[in-house]
């Protein structure tokens, strides 16, 4: 098997079609669908399964499919330190980040721009799957680095770990309301809308209730502060968020009451996490220096 028809196989795997998966590989369908096969040939197993309609891993795909992706990423970063070696910075910077950084969010898009503008060989691949979730996936190799809504006792360990900014949380009410920014208060007069569970604000607000030793309703659960703060002024309940998703604004805001949480734990960090001592690929180690100098 040659890393050609390993790079065709993900493709499929991960798009479960052969027409995207040519489209996504730059090649016609024909010329990726014959190289699959003949890999099949080869190695005397059925990878895929296919009917008219579908496609799905047969148990040898499923064998194959993590060792592939990892012999393809170590030969991606082995181009990518021949590059380095040579001093051009190429290939992926595979990036992990919450929907909004708040006031890491100018030294962030600083950091990035320049870093584009910089080396415009690399390519930058976003993704956002929640604070835990990419924690978990920098652990894995699985992304470079990681922007996370986490603080350092809420990542795993063996991650190196940087706040890059960290704001109080105040509560957020409909309207003219008057209640207290007291959490049972509150909890006993609205409902409240919330990010979604795997989001590190989430487990910011979870644990700022756990210290109060209040349950509370969820109506709802939304991708980001800004959407929260919205439902909000929409009266669909009360919210806790991020002094910055507020447009750091005391007093009503977009059809809002902010209020003052008591607890002083109550805090939202934005931290940067990546492995020990620092990532693999060259370019992602690029982006740390060129972070570090816009800091």
């Amino acid at each position: 098997m040659d890393a050609r028809q390993l790079e065709y196989f993900v493709a499929v795997a991960e798009e479960l079609s052969f027409t995207r998966a040519a489209a996504r590989c730059h090649v016609v369908q024909s010329a990726l669908s014959y190289q699959i096969a003949r890999l099949e040939r080869e190695q005397g197993v059925t990878l895929l399964e296919r009917t008219s309609r579908s496609v799905r891993l047969a148990p040898a795909g499923a064998v194959l499919l993590p060792r592939a992706r990892a012999v393809l990423a170590e030969l991606a970063t082995a181009e990518a330190e021949l590059a380095e070696l040579a001093g051009v910075i190429t290939g992926r910077l595979r990036l992990g980040m919450i929907g909004s950084t708040g006031q890491a969010a100018p030294l962030v898009e600083r950091a990035l721009a320049a870093f584009h503008h910089r080396h415009p060989g690399v390519d930058i691949v976003i993704t956002d799957t929640g604070s835990r979730q990419m924690a978990d996936e920098v652990r894995a190799g699985d992304l470079d680095l990681a922007f996370v809504g986490l603080f350092a006792d809420q990542v795993p360990a063996d991650l190196a770990h940087r706040v890059l900014a960290d704001e109080p949380l105040v509560a957020v009410v409909p309207g003219e309301a008057h209640a207290g920014a007291d959490l049972a208060e509150l909890a006993g007069a609205l409902p409240f809308v919330e990010m979604r569970a795997e989001s590190g604000l989430r487990q910011q607000v979870d644990a700022a209730f756990a210290r109060a030793g209040v349950a509370r309703r969820v109506a709802f659960e939304l991708a980001t502060s800004d959407t929260v703060v919205r439902f909000v002024g929409l009266g669909f309940g009360a919210a806790v968020v991020p002094r910055s998703a507020t447009a750091g604004e005391r007093g009503e805001v977009g059809g809002v009451t902010v209020l003052e949480l008591a607890d002083p734990a109550a805090r939202h960090p934005i931290s940067l996490v990546h492995r020990r001592p620092e990532p693999t690929a060259p370019s992602a180690r690029a982006f740390l220096r060129l972070l570090a100098s816009h800091g």
